[in-house]
């Protein structure tokens, strides 16, 4: 039986709206990730969104990715998220390709984390719709605090090519990794969406629950988790 690790998360989103009334994000799914080779790994996800106040943007999201390694501390991961029709909403599909960096300074507790997404995303419509194009670059700082206690910073823009040609969104996000067992962990963040309008800023909480599955066989590399935080977050 191949290794796999297993992710069951749980994301609840408090969006400021411009009347000031709050409205309550849910987001739930399961992603599941499998390690091949020591080259070679991938990644199948599927999410639920729903705005809890009004049942409104009741959407599944189905996400899948391949990664291989390139370097010692890059790896390269396009990917394929789409989204199905719901109501009057279309569906949706974004194509993208991740480049990660996984770098540690030094013998220090700290270790580098970058990721630069470039995607391109569009609707599925008998007319032709205009397609977003878009990158997304990501710098983060990992701080081992314990061997089983990690914190991440992070900071993301997105900078779209289409009819707007500049930053549209900045993305602030700081995490929590506990290593409970040698099985299971879990993971907490808070992350701030700012856009263009300040009206838009959304704040986002999450808690991501780690699980790895029995594996039957010795592997003779050391598992590095592909994907680990970089589709969820």
């Amino acid at each position: 039986m191949p290794h796999w690790v297993r992710y069951i998360f749980l994301l609840a989103a408090l969006v400021r709206a411009s009347d000031l009334r709050s409205q309550l994000h849910l987001f739930s799914g399961a992603a599941f990730e499998h390690e091949v080779t020591p080259n070679w790994g991938y990644e199948f996800e599927i999410e639920h969104r729903q705005i809890v106040n009004t049942g409104a943007e009741n959407r599944v999201l189905v996400t899948g990715a391949i990664n291989r390694l390139i370097g010692r501390y890059v790896s390269v991961a396009p990917g394929l998220r789409i989204t199905p029709f719901y109501g009057q909403d279309p569906t949706e599909v974004r194509i993208f390709t991740d480049l990660y960096l996984d770098y540690p300074l030094g013998d220090s507790p700290l270790t580098l984390e970058g990721r630069l997404r470039s995607q391109y995303e569009f609707e599925l419509t008998e007319r032709p719709s205009s397609a977003q194009v878009a990158v997304r670059p990501r710098i983060g700082l990992a701080c081992e605090l314990h061997e089983t206690v990690v914190v991440v910073g992070e900071m993301e823009t997105r900078y779209r090519f289409d009819v707007i040609d500049g930053i549209t969104e900045y993305r602030y996000t700081l995490g929590l990794s506990v290593l409970l067992s040698t099985r299971v962990s879990v993971e907490s963040f808070i992350r701030l969406d700012s856009e263009r309008k300040p009206e838009d800023e959304e704040v986002v909480a999450g808690i991501l629950i780690n699980y790895v599955l029995p594996d039957r066989r010795h592997l003779d590399w050391e598992y590095r988790r592909p994907f680990g935080r970089s589709l969820l977050w």
